[in-house]
């Protein structure tokens, strides 16, 4: 699993919509590039901070209403870019949750789209899986939302969900998702999931286009093995910083010496991923932390050990930084 940083395309979600971000860029550290450049490459985490922090300024529903298409003038185009075009231009919703299962990497690192037939329903399934990402319900009603109306108007409004399932705890006001998905609702769930009628998933959709899709496919295929690339490159390198963190001070000849390469070679391949290795580092110990702290029953002080920290006091102090919460109190909060 990478714990460098996982990137997303800005593509035309952010111009389309930019009046409407632009006031909390600044909040979470981007720059107004993001906003008319829909091939620039935005952390994972500030894309997620930055819908989470736009809802904070006054519409909770946000990212139900992006995917749902209900802010503004309607959309014509894609608002995920080729995966958008591609999966619109499919013979069948089949063909469609293969292509988006499979080509979702090209759009953003660590999100997962799959599906499969259980009991008679065609169960769809989002998840991000960047355990860094603490806030993440924006995103998720966001592709939910997105998945529903795409499904509906893709298959002429045939079929209407059985059951909607969300990750995040249910929040005080869910009129919304009542009136839109009309079917049982659940929160705190193991993963975002759609649920359809079986038949759907060999429906023939009406917006299919063999020769576009046939001409995105290699585009897309390209790359994939792009940001497959890059991925794996990302999960080299953190695995050597994860496994050097405990001896303290972290080096970047150190890193390099172990996966082979020199280190200007590794000093290149940061730069091309837009990565700084202090950044990369500090990275890899948040979310480390996160994850031991949250999901372990080890003591506080031996997980500042393992991550590097001579002082229990030092640790707590970068984990107040990170998350506004003491390491004890976010165990707490875990439970």
């Amino acid at each position: 699993m990478s714990r460098l940083k996982h990137t997303v395309y800005a593509e035309a979600l952010l111009q389309h919509y930019a009046e409407l971000f632009r006031p909390h860029l600044a909040t979470v550290g981007l720059s107004e590039e993001v906003l008319v450049r829909p091939d620039a490459k935005i952390p994972l985490s500030q894309y997620n901070a930055l819908l989470e922090a736009a809802a904070e300024g006054g519409d909770s529903f946000l990212g139900l209403r992006l995917g749902l298409g209900l802010l503004g003038d309607p959309f014509k185009g894609s608002l995920m870019g080729g995966i958008g075009h591609l999966t619109r231009s499919a013979a069948d919703v089949r063909t469609m949750l293969e292509c988006a299962s499979r080509y979702i990497v090209v759009h953003a690192q660590a999100n997962e789209v799959s599906w499969r037939l259980h009991g008679g329903a065609l169960e769809i399934t989002y998840r991000l899986t960047d355990p860094s990402v603490l806030h993440r319900r924006q995103d998720a009603e966001f592709a939910i939302g997105i998945l529903f109306k795409r499904l509906r108007e893709y298959t002429g409004g045939k079929y209407a969900p059985l059951r909607v399932e969300f990750e995040h705890p249910q929040p005080a006001d869910t009129s919304l998702h009542t009136d839109v998905f009309q079917c049982p609702l659940k929160f705190g769930q193991p993963a975002n999931l759609i649920a359809w009628p079986g038949a759907m998933l060999d429906e023939p959709l009406v917006t299919a286009d063999l020769r576009l899709f046939q001409a995105l496919l290699p585009g897309l295929e390209e790359e994939r093995r792009r940001r497959l690339a890059d991925t794996d490159l990302t999960t080299r390198i953190g695995l050597v910083i994860e496994a050097n963190l405990a001896g303290g001070r972290v080096g970047l000849e150190q890193v390099a010496s172990e996966l082979l390469m020199s280190k200007r070679t590794l000093q290149r391949r940061l730069q091309e991923l837009d990565l700084e290795f202090a950044e990369v580092v500090e990275e890899i110990r948040q979310t480390l932390a996160l994850e031991l702290v949250g999901q372990s029953t080890r003591s506080l002080t031996e997980i500042a050990q393992q991550l590097g920290y001579n002082e229990a006091s030092s640790f707590t102090r970068a984990f107040r930084r990170w998350t506004g919460l003491s390491p004890r109190e976010y165990r707490q909060q875990k439970v």
